[in-house]
Parts: structure tokens; sequence; C-alpha cells
């Protein structure tokens, strides 16, 4: 089997329009800097030298097209070939490979009862009548599920663009580059009955051979997945991109809930024999592809924002945050994702937040509300329907008893620095509490503790109210081990700062680092020397390369913050750790 850098093209208009530390560049700087990376024969470039996209190819598309007349001609040129329908036999370049388009000339099509399948029998891009006709079973199956059982609209027709009026899927050799399939539109107005909708037409591959699943599971999940693309497309596809392909991979779960091929993105789950909330060396874990490595995932990053795209080390988190919309609908139902397209649908331009704060309203809780629950149900993960099949959330520290946790007093305890960015949460984690607590925060924080009787137990779950920014937390005698999950409630803050101190305990000194704050590759403990804290943090399943140096520690503290762009700097988790990408 041979494995490839396979990306997910997912659909939605880039966030470029987000007032975050996320959107840097021009339009222009955005669009030509990432297809130069695709097209090496534009470039120029040796493919062996050519980076590996870290984002989803159809959110630039989308972000080129609605921005047309502000990228240069040079850059349109690079993207045009993208837009167009497979059958105008004009080459697409990815990397390191030319996928060169069948003609009109060299088209076979099949229709079933909602798609026409465009193919050629003949060259690199040929597919057997037999299997096409396969997909066509299974695409209606997708149809039937979201279109008629889930009540989403069905995509605007195109008309006859495609030679009907059924929904038009072309198959093209995209395996080749390492592509599952994409979805992108040819539309130059409005159409559906939303502002800001779209006909589109969906590319997959010819024959999935050659991927890591088998052909038939592949090709399924990349059906469900892309035809809510093709969905969200009629309703605004300028919406966050992250909600936009999260939302998608949660619909494999829908249609295809025995396959579980979105499990990749979200790391694989372990048993945590030291219940320290991370994986360390040496624990068990669910090997999805047998590689022997505990590969990461979203649930390793509950740091980064709910809208990261792109941000942690492996450029996956966007699919992971599946389990958000998992979240949603397992607490509230399957029908209010369809309410919150709706939202968003009804408004053009990205109104993400507001669509989802709305549905959520109307359940009796808010988005605030429902992200800090969400963050509570990511360490106590048999809320979830399937939570068997899920990792814990990665907690940042656990510390022993006694000690004043003051990220002013003692940063080391505190990694990111009090610094937390927008929809994003932290878990602090204290072994044998006593005394009382106190968390202090000027933003729109939530805190909740979440306490074991016995370590590995049951949990019980006390939301701690803030007044005026400030509440504190008793720990219950007899309490083994007590989470704290705080979260940035805020869509647009990524400065949130909060304390969380030990209010019986002096505070302790700031300490002169004489060791690694963070764990060695081995997945060893090490720390500041000369204090009474234990700090147990481990390297992501021994991927770990590299640990910076005790004398480069407190520059590393220093340089944290304007170094973050939300990316975690904590060496804890992988680089791309053999864990492939997809574009879908």
């Amino acid at each position: 089997m041979r494995f490839f850098q396979y990306f997910c093209l997912g659909i939605c208009l880039s966030f470029a329009a987000h007032t975050s530390a996320y959107a840097q560049n021009t339009t222009e700087q955005t669009v030509s800097s990432f297809f130069q990376s695709l097209n090496p024969i534009a470039t120029g470039a040796i493919p062996s030298q050519m980076p590996t996209p870290t984002r989803s190819l159809t959110p630039m598309l989308m972000l080129a097209k609605s921005s047309w007349n502000q990228l240069s001609p040079a850059t349109q040129a690079l993207v045009s070939p993208w837009l167009l329908r497979p059958t105008n036999g004009i080459a697409i370049n990815i990397q390191n490979t030319t996928i060169i388009p069948f003609t009109l000339a060299q088209e076979s099509t099949w229709d079933s009862t909602y798609f026409t399948f465009h193919y050629t029998t003949t060259g690199a891009n040929a597919a057997t009548l037999n299997f096409v006709q396969q997909l066509a079973v299974e695409a209606d199956k997708v149809w039937a599920k979201e279109i008629g059982t889930m009540a989403y609209n069905a995509p605007p027709s195109d008309g006859s663009l495609g030679g009907s009026g059924k929904y038009d899927i072309y198959l093209l050799d995209t395996g080749s580059a390492g592509v599952y399939g994409y979805v992108t539109s040819d539309a130059s107005t409005a159409s559906g009955p939303y502002p800001a909708g779209r006909f589109s037409h969906m590319v997959i591959d010819n024959d999935f051979a050659g991927f890591p699943q088998v052909p038939n599971d592949a090709a399924k999940v990349t059906l469900a997945h892309e035809f809510f693309h093709s969905i969200q497309y009629g309703y605004d596809p300028t919406e966050f991109r992250a909600f936009l392909e999260s939302s998608a991979t949660w619909m494999e779960d829908k249609v295809y809930p025995t396959i579980k091929d979105n499990l990749q993105y979200i790391g694989e789950a372990y048993i945590d024999n030291n219940h320290n909330g991370q994986y360390d060396a040496g624990e068990t874990w669910s090997d999805h592809n047998g590689n022997g490595v505990r590969e990461s995932g979203s649930q390793d990053y509950p740091e980064l924002p709910v809208d990261a795209f792109g941000r942690s080390p492996n450029g996956l988190e966007q699919y992971g945050r599946f389990m958000w919309i998992r979240y949603l609908s397992d607490k509230f139902g399957d029908p209010l994702i369809k309410t919150i397209l709706t939202n968003t649908g009804i408004t053009a331009g990205n109104n993400t937040y507001p669509a989802i704060d709305a549905a959520l309203q109307t359940q009796g809780s808010s988005l605030a509300a429902a992200f800090h629950e969400w963050g509570i149900w990511n360490t106590d993960i048999q809320l979830y329907q399937n939570g068997i099949d899920y990792p814990i959330t990665w907690v940042d520290n656990l510390v022993s008893t006694g000690i004043n946790i003051s990220n002013d007093s003692a940063t080391v305890l505190q990694q990111l620095g009090g610094k937390q960015p927008h929809l994003s949460t932290v878990y602090q984690r204290v072994q044998n509490p006593t005394g009382t607590f106190t968390f202090t925060s000027p933003s729109a924080a939530l805190l909740s503790v979440m306490t074991q009787t016995t370590l590995g137990g049951a949990y019980t779950t006390t939301n701690i109210p803030l007044t005026a920014g400030q509440g504190s937390w008793t720990a219950p005698t007899g309490t083994a081990m007590a989470t704290f999950v705080i979260s940035n409630t805020s869509a647009t803050d990524n400065a949130m700062t909060w304390k969380l101190s030990d209010g019986v305990t002096p505070a302790m000194p700031t300490l002169t680092p004489t060791g690694p704050v963070y764990s060695d590759a081995s997945g060893t403990i090490s720390g500041n020397t000369g204090s009474t804290a234990t700090i147990i943090s481990s390297s992501n399943g021994g991927c770990l390369t590299s640990t910076p140096s005790s004398t480069n520690i407190l520059w590393l503290w220093l340089l944290w913050v304007p170094s973050l762009l939300f990316v975690s700097n904590k060496t804890r988790k992988p680089n791309k750790c053999l864990h492939p990408q997809r574009i879908s």
C-alpha cells in the first residue's frame, strides 16, 4: 500500500476578513503564495524542493474567485485551471504531478437518480463502468441521507452546464497527487434561495486505489464529505472554513458510522496510566494505521482556537474539530447543525458565530456556554456517543499538592503564559488538592473544575461562577484529582489573561530554570530543580525531535507571545510525525 501526502479540499471562503492575528497577508499574497507552492511548473522550482501545502485547496479557490479583481494576472493564471470543469482538457498542476483532464470527445457519462458521473475509459484518468456504477449507488445513498433524512437543501442546479440538471461528479486521477477529491464552482452569480449560495460540481479520484483505506471505504466517506460541501455551497460558502470542514467531516460519521475514517484527525486514543492527561511513551494506544507511532491530532491542541485552520504541526485540526460538531449534535440533536447552516445562509458574508449562537439560544444555551461544556466533554469523553473511540484532550500541567500555581510566581507551571486565544480551552490539573483556589480573569472566561475521588474514576463537574472576573473553589476532602477547565469564550479576544492560584499556601518565588521545562523525546520528566512542584509533561508518542536547552528557556518564555500566532511551541507534540495530510 503506498502512502500519500493527501489533503481535504473543503469548501469555504478563507477567513481573510477575520480580524484575528491569523489574517496577516493581503489576498494577493495569500493566494499567490499558496498556488505557487502548489504549482511547481508555474514557479519553475524543482519539485523535490516544493513545500507541502498545509491548507485546503477549495477555500483558496473560493477566496480567489470571490476576490478575482484583486489578483494579479499572474495569480489569476495560476488559479484558473482549478475553476474549470475537467472536460475542458486544460492541465492542472499540483506538487510534482500534472493532471490532464479529458475532453468532451473522450467523455462517457452515467446517470444515477440524482447525479451525472463524467468519466473516461482511456488514459491515466480511466475508470471502469462497473466502478462508476458502484459510485452511483453510494452517491444516491448519500443524497438520500443528507437531503432526504436530514432535510438539507439540495445543491442549486447548474442547469444544463453538465449536460443535465443533475449534480455533476467528474472522475480524474487525482489520486496520483494524493487527492481524494474536491468541490468547486464555475458559477458567476448567486443561485439558490440564499444571497451567497452557488451551484457547484465535484471532482473525485477515478479508482481510489493506493490510499490507506480500501477503495470502497475511501470512496464512500469521500462522497459523504464532499457532497456536504456541495450542500454548503448552496447556503453560504463564505463562512469559517474550519466550521465547514469540521461539519463535513462530521457528516462522514452520520452517513457511514462504521468506517470511522475521521478518527485519523483527532489523535489516537490511549490508556492514561499515570492520569496526567497526556500521552506518555509506554502507554497503550489504538494504532489505527499500524505504523507503531502514537500520532497526534486535534485533541492534542485544545489551546488552538476552534476555527484554527492548519495551525497545528500536522495541519489537520480543522478536520478533527468535527468533535465540536459532534458535541453539538450529540447534545442538542442533528437538526441543530441544519439550523446553524440555515442561519449562515440567511445573511451573506461570514456570520458563523452569530449563526451558532442564535441556533443554541433556541435550545436554552449559547455559543459561550456550549463551547465551555464542549471542553468538559473533551476530558470526560464517555459523554460522547462514540466516546470510546476518542482520546482525552491534552492537559497542560499536572502539579502536586501545596503549590501556588499563579502564572506570575511559577511561570513554568502555566505554559501559555496567561495569553489564551479566542474560543480555546486550557486545562490545569492538580493532584490531591487542598484549600481554596482562586481564579482571576478580566476577559470572557468560563471556569469549571472536574474532580475525581479516585484516579481514573468518575468525574464530578462544578461550574465556578465568576464575579467581576474572579471566583474561588475549595477542594472537598478526599479529592484525588482536580482538573480546571479554562475557556476563552470570546470569538475575537486573542489575548485573554488569567491567573489560577492556591489561596492557602504562600506564593512560591520565581525560579531560575536549571533544566528543560519540557520533556525530552523519551518521555522522561524534567523541570526546574529546587522546586517542590511536580511537573509531568511528556512527548507525544516518542516523535519529538528536539528539546530546548535549559539556557534557552527564559528566552523561549519571553518570545512566546509574539511567536504564538496561535501555534503552540510546546515540544510535547510531533511535527507531522508520520501523519498524512488530506485534501477533501
